[in-house]
């Protein structure tokens, strides 16, 4: 995690007045800015410490434009490598400072990547090796990471998607760690990855940028580069072919070879973390040139396999027809076996300190890779586009100034600190008419985690109780949103309230009556509406009032901030709230899913202090805004609004989120305090729902639904029949 002045694990301070309304607000330290402006001025090097670099290397993205710089000095306490960046100051000023790149970080060498498509990568460690290796290797495009070998994780190592890359360690320990550190990271990104085999007798801490040791031959030792991947194991009378996989009948020679499918690649076996679950990962290319993982279940094999290879067709691999040819490839994906093993996850979220999501595994370092296997579909929402950069200058700062915007965003990150915190799962609802802003802000904050997929990352209400089961396993510990609670069920609502709070599926049972294992989720949502859960469980007349449970799992939050602006509050120059929420929406669609993982890569090696933070966070937030003699019903919907505020300071810290310290604790601050005065008071629901009830009933039916226990012809009636009653008053005893 990058850190900046204010501690992001430090207990929050006093709530600044107005923070959430604040517009434009920075943080007290530089803020690099990134590309830099063509008309900033040429920077010095010259440190006040480690006196005149030796020498300076330029950063430049794929189109060429200047990012900054890294420095190197060369003195009696040996060399210093220090960045150069161009930063926007507290007082709106811009200057050089020596602070690094904001994460993740460039590649060196990005211009010459974009200039050369079709080239082989070499990675090497250290700027000044990259301009040697473009000398001495002129057929491949060097690239190298800022930061030196302990930075490897907060290169954006993005650009060598597709890519056949040679990695070129160092010839010294930590130089063999960091390119192993590298292999990890482009496991699901390059295409082939080889590494050089560096001799044992080179000289202790060699690299390309020194003389080759006598008779070397660089060449030669770049063309030994072997995969990393170790080879798997072949059941008898399979071969891989540049053609693709055939059988060859080992007991007649005679056959033609029988083609079974394109080219694929058996990477490791899988298996859960009890050892069950097992399957096998696969690696191929599609007719684009564009790579596919994907963890095959092999219970999937277990009939005649056709799910598995609608899979693999699905995913672009050629998969030969005909009944012989079917059953050789299943029966070689049951037989072949590889040396690798990979743990193998059914759903995404938290394992441990790794973060899974069904493309990456995150802060998996030092330990056995993890990723999620299942029978799903390769498509999914937790797609990436655009940077980090230009998501916050054209989404996340649009939402200083509007409380419902950085509510959104905070809960957003919250989703993943709820398994980590212990905290309860639930939702924030909000509510208002149609053209509010509702789905802008479930579009805002979903654009944290992904989009790509027609409606991008958002989902709707529109399903059943099971088919909300499969969506909210498939986001634990991320963020859920739902849009339209109207077009759920009446009769589901109340239902779906307590599923999706609770973390836990129906309990079902297999075809020989034993119990099935349950779906477990953590989950928060954001969700939007018309009306509020309350009212939709109303709509079916058949169903008892929503309980107070179910009113704490979803939390009700008029979507309309009272400015007259619907949602907004804050326009930042447009016209009107029309366009502002049309720019949002927009950019959503092209900018979205960086954010969350340039998060969730900062807090996973430390989630020690992050539950600490948040403990404090959350304890603040209640001592501030909860009256003393609250229920514990209040308590629970402060202690979600603490989380989030918690939640949104800590990425604020991390400089994902480009707003003022505080900013997020006033808008969490707000929308509470909204949420209490809707309420109308602080004392238990079950007590404020009865006396609602008794005062609608008396304002419907006045005393019309009385009789006086004084009133001589009241003790006459005082337990008749409604039929005896018509009988006494047409024998004239009563009136």
């Amino acid at each position: 995690m990058n850190r900046h002045a204010h501690d992001a694990f430090a207990p929050l301070g006093p709530e600044p007045a107005g923070a959430a309304e604040q517009a434009g607000a920075h943080t007290d330290q530089p803020t690099p800015v990134l590309p830099v402006p063509p008309d900033a001025h040429a920077p010095g090097f010259k440190h006040s410490r480690y006196g005149e670099a030796s020498a300076f290397w330029q950063y430049r993205d794929r189109d060429g434009r200047l990012l900054g710089y890294v420095a190197r000095f060369d003195g009696p306490d040996g060399k210093q490598i220090l960045p150069r960046t161009w930063c926007r100051l507290p007082d709106g000023s811009h200057e050089w400072h020596w602070k690094a790149f904001p994460a993740p970080r460039p590649l060196y060498g990005l211009n010459r990547l974009a200039a050369r498509p079709d080239a082989p990568v070499l990675v090497v460690e250290g700027e000044k090796t990259a301009d040697a290796a473009e000398r001495i290797f002129p057929n491949h495009v060097p690239v190298a990471w800022p930061g030196g070998s302990s930075a490897v994780g907060l290169a954006d190592w993005t650009a060598l998607s597709g890519r056949d890359v040679l990695l070129w360690p160092d010839a010294d320990g930590p130089g063999r760690k960091a390119m192993a550190e590298v292999a990890r990271q482009l496991r699901d990104i390059a295409g082939r990855v080889h590494q050089v085999p560096i001799p044992g007798t080179f000289p202790m801490g060699w690299d390309l940028a020194g003389p080759a040791p006598p008779g070397t031959d660089l060449l030669a030792l770049l063309e030994a580069a072997a995969p990393l991947e170790a080879e798997a194991e072949l059941p008898p009378g399979y071969v891989m072919t540049r053609r693709g996989l055939v059988w060859r009948d080992p007991s007649d020679s005679e056959k033609p070879d029988l083609h079974l499918c394109g080219p694929i690649d058996v990477l490791a076996e899988t298996r859960d973390a009890d050892g069950g679950s097992w399957g096998v990962l696969l690696r191929w290319r599609d007719n684009d040139g564009r790579i596919h993982r994907w963890a095959l279940p092999r219970a999937m094999l277990a009939g005649d396999g056709a799910d598995a290879r609608r899979m693999l067709l699905e995913g672009g691999l050629f998969v030969a027809p005909g009944r012989a040819a079917r059953e050789r490839l299943t029966a070689f994906l049951v037989g072949a076996h590889s040396p690798n093993r990979v743990t193998a996850t059914l759903r995404i979220g938290w394992h441990g300190s790794a973060y899974v999501l069904p493309d990456q595994s995150i802060g998996a370092e030092g330990r056995e890779d993890l990723l999620l296997q299942g029978n799903g579909a390769f498509e999914h929402a937790f797609r990436q586009r655009g940077t980090l950069h230009e998501w916050q200058d054209e989404v996340a700062r649009y939402a200083v100034g509007n409380s419902r915007l950085l509510l959104a965003l905070s809960a957003a990150f919250a989703a993943a600190l709820v398994g980590p915190c212990d905290a309860e799962s639930g939702g924030v609802h909000l509510i208002g008419s149609s053209s509010t802003g509702k789905s802008t802000a479930l579009a805002v904050a979903g654009s944290v985690w992904g989009g790509g997929e027609p409606g991008g990352y958002v989902r709707s209400w529109r399903a059943t109780a099971n088919g909300l089961e499969g969506v909210a396993l498939g986001h634990c510990d991320a963020l859920l949103c739902l849009d339209e609670l109207s077009q759920l069920a009446s009769r589901e609502a109340g239902e779906v309230a307590y599923m999706l709070a609770n973390g836990a599926g129906k309990s079902r049972s297999a075809r020989d009556g034993t119990a099935r294992r349950a779906a477990r989720w953590r989950v928060l949502f954001l969700s939007s509406g018309e009306i509020g859960l309350a009212d939709k469980v109303a709509e079916d007349g058949r169903k008892r009032p929503l309980a107070a449970g179910q009113q704490v799992r979803i939390v009700d939050v008029r979507a309309d901030a009272g400015a007259g602006l619907g949602l907004f509050e804050d326009l930042h120059g447009f016209p009107s709230a029309e366009a502002f929420a049309r720019h949002l929406r927009t950019t959503t669609s092209s900018v979205h899913g960086v954010a969350a993982r340039t998060f969730l890569a900062g807090i996973a090696g430390d989630l020690a202090s992050v539950r600490s933070a948040v403990k404090h966070h959350v304890a603040g937030f209640v001592a501030r805004h909860v009256p003393p003699d609250a229920d514990g019903q209040v308590l629970r919907v402060a202690q979600r609004f603490g989380l989030i505020a918690a939640a949104g300071e800590i990425a604020v810290t991390a400089g994902v989120l480009p707003w003022a310290a505080g900013a997020a604790t006033g808008a969490a601050a707000r929308c509470f305090r909204d949420w209490l005065d809707e309420r109308g008071g602080v004392e238990p629901a079950e007590i404020r729902n009865g006396l609602a009830q008794v005062r609608s009933f008396l304002l419907a039916h006045g005393m019309s639904r009385f009789l006086p226990a004084w009133d001589e012809e009241a003790k006459v009636l005082r337990g008749r029949s409604p039929g005896t009653v018509e009988r006494l008053e047409r024998a004239g005893t009563i009136t």
